[in-house]
């Protein structure tokens, strides 16, 4: 059970991923004007990007300080449910929980203004961008990590649109006093 290893393993991975930084903190002024073009300076060279990067990544579910004022979308990450394993006992006939193996829920929280979603899908290119970043082929730490589920968030911050990322991973830990 690595909870706290895995949110921080998530964090390192979001604000280390420059496309993924652009797409939440410039918005377009109109269709043709692009986050990744090459001559907007990269988040990670601007002078206040660490206040930025409060902003637009967020460990927890918070969203009382999102306004259209502050003109960023926002990822807010955090655990959700852990629920245990089932292992089937042919001698009973029936599955029943392992006490020793769960799976964990890993929720990503997709927030962005209405008005930018409208003019490039920032909303869906901000998820497809997400699901690159987790799932690259050279992170062994997520090897487990699955797609669970995606839906809209219907209670939003007012001028925004959002939508929930659902992932899960299977966890364990050994019954106390066993050595291996």
């Amino acid at each position: 059970m690595k909870i706290v290893k895995t949110i921080n393993e998530f964090y390192h991975l979001l604000v280390n991923d420059e496309k993924l930084l652009r797409l939440l903190y410039y918005m377009p002024k109109d269709t043709e004007d692009d986050p990744l073009d090459p001559l907007k300076m990269n988040v990670s060279q601007l002078p206040e990007k660490d206040h930025i990067l409060q902003n637009v990544l967020v460990i927890g579910d918070k969203t009382n300080d999102l306004a259209l004022e502050t003109n960023t979308c926002r990822i807010c990450f955090y655990t959700g449910s852990r629920i245990p394993q089932k292992n089937y006992l042919k001698s009973i006939n029936q599955f029943t929980d392992n006490p020793y193996s769960s799976t964990q829920q890993y929720i990503f929280d997709i927030y962005t203004p209405a008005s930018a979603n409208n003019i490039d899908f920032r909303l869906d290119w901000l998820g497809e961008v997400l699901n690159e970043v987790l799932f690259q082929e050279d992170i062994e730490e997520f090897g487990d990590l699955r797609f669970h589920s995606g839906l809209p968030i219907t209670t939003v911050p007012n001028g925004f649109v959002g939508y929930r990322w659902t992932y899960i991973m299977p966890s364990g830990q050994q019954p106390m006093g066993f050595k291996s």
